[in-house]
């Protein structure tokens, strides 16, 4: 039956190309082609809303698509009538424009996946990208490409780029707490916007508000901001600036990846709260209640500015995210398999929730996706087992397998998806066990006190386990 089904509807588009039933002149925006109205009707809701209602091109049977080529239109019917794949680089975009407006759902997400699996983002197009991206909703590549800008800031401020930005885009990358380029450049691209664009006094001090002036040589703001015309003019900022030179201590920090104050979060359960945090003014302050409440035996993982919570005894495939900078939490996506006793890792920008009581399975998310995915199987029961992430690699220690303690080192390779078993082993078995990783030492705790130091080391993709020392708690 589906082999008579294409068969019918590869026969359609032979006679749409041949014209014989065509009753529709399709004007684009470089020529004109043909088309059968009953087809386009059914293939989108676009076309038969046009097609079925007194609209002019129901009536006169012209159709006019001014921002289609006639190639991507042809394309477009080849694509839903014969269930071929004729995304390029040269046509993607203008297909997924064109289908965004024909509200044709198949053929956008035969873009996006080819725009996942093909597309390399650089410095010259990385900011189309997050713009294109942006607009037509592919959150993953727009993350993707505005991590690109933020890493290499340094670069794009030396283009032209820097002064296309428009004032809402600015201020979404001066609001990022980790970019990695000294201060001073982030004012060198301010002033070069500022410059090119001419805003209002408001704006620039808006602007300003968003830079830590404090991180900023003396010199270079002396030389290159003070006496800049907008600058000077701007009573606002000038007070701005005069505060901080007169209140500024020496400092080797210049950028703001050396300078983010670093709390500790510390993971608990009294049913009201699920975390704690140990301020830099050596405080304590209980992190606002979650959402919902996980229960006990939840595992969590940090990614970025994110901590990332899953599972627990009450509500084994929650999954909820709290952001250490708004402090602020939010329900994230279902996991796809039960996790009670389960550990968790971080290793290229992506979250994994790995075994536990209820499942071997392997689950992985990354911060702009929307849904788990499962990834891989370990094969063998692991609860409260311990983690530590070695380049692309994920290892998992201990833990309870099999109803009993367990010394068995598991490697999960990240790029391949490849779940092995070490040669090596840990010097004790262990039902719980627990650590900190300091690379290549990490330091581990069992439930019955013996505590183990080892060193993990990773020699062209193999990786490699040296005891250095056990010893009791």
């Amino acid at each position: 039956m589906d082999r008579t089904k294409s068969n019918i509807l590869q026969n359609i588009h032979e006679e749409m190309v041949k014209g014989t039933f065509n009753d529709l002149d399709i004007v684009c925006e470089n020529g004109t082609t043909s088309a059968n109205r009953l087809v386009l009707a059914a293939m989108s809701s676009y076309f038969r809303a046009m097609l079925t209602s007194d609209m002019t091109e129901s009536r006169t049977g012209i159709l006019n698509l001014p921002t289609v080529s006639v190639s991507v239109f042809q394309d477009v019917i080849k694509m839903c009538l014969c269930s071929v794949d004729l995304v390029n680089e040269d046509n993607c975009v203008k297909m997924l424009d064109a289908c965004e407006m024909m509200q044709l759902d198949g053929v956008k997400d035969l873009c996006h996946r080819y725009l996942k699996e093909s597309l390399v983002i650089n410095a010259d197009n990385c900011l189309q990208w997050w713009r294109l991206m942006n607009r037509y909703n592919v959150p993953d590549l727009s993350s993707r490409a505005f991590s690109y800008l933020t890493e290499n800031l340094t670069d794009l401020v030396e283009t032209e780029n820097i002064g296309h930005l428009t004032k809402t885009e600015l201020l979404q990358i001066l609001s990022k707490d980790d970019l990695k380029c000294k201060e001073d450049i982030i004012m060198k691209g301010v002033m070069k916007w500022i410059e090119r664009n001419n805003p209002d006094a408001d704006d620039v001090k808006c602007i300003f508000e968003m830079i830590r002036i404090d991180l900023v040589d003396a010199k270079f703001l002396i030389a290159n901001v003070v006496f800049s015309k907008l600058i000077s003019e701007n009573n606002s900022v000038q007070q701005m600036i005069k505060d901080v030179m007169l209140s500024k201590l020496s400092t080797r920090s210049v950028s703001r990846f050396h300078n983010v104050r670093r709390n500790v979060f510390v993971l608990h359960y009294n049913q009201t709260t699920l975390l704690s945090c140990f301020t830099s003014e050596a405080t304590w302050e209980d992190v606002p209640p979650a959402p919902v409440n996980p229960g006990l035996c939840y595992s969590a993982a940090s990614l970025g500015n994110k901590i990332y919570i899953t599972g627990g005894d009450s509500r084994r495939k929650c999954t909820l995210v709290y952001d250490v900078c708004r402090r602020e939490w939010e329900t994230g996506p279902d996991l796809e398999q039960q996790r009670v006793v389960h550990c968790m890792a971080t290793a290229n920008s992506k979250v994994y929730a790995i075994g536990g009581m209820y499942s071997n399975t392997i689950e992985e998310m990354s911060e702009s996706e929307t849904r788990w995915q499962v990834v891989g199987n370990l094969k063998q029961n692991r609860e409260n087992a311990f983690t530590a992430t070695v380049g692309h690699n994920i290892l998992v220690m201990g833990g309870r397998s099999g109803g009993r303690g367990s010394d068995v080192i598991q490697c999960i390779n990240t790029a391949t998806r490849c779940v092995s078993n070490l040669s090596s082993s840990l010097p004790h078995s262990s039902e719980c066990l627990r650590g900190s990783v300091h690379l290549p030492d990490v330091y581990l705790l069992d439930y019955d006190g013996n505590v183990m130091h080892i060193q993990v080391t990773d020699s062209d993709g193999e990786i490699k386990i040296q005891v250095k020392s056990t010893t009791k708690w």
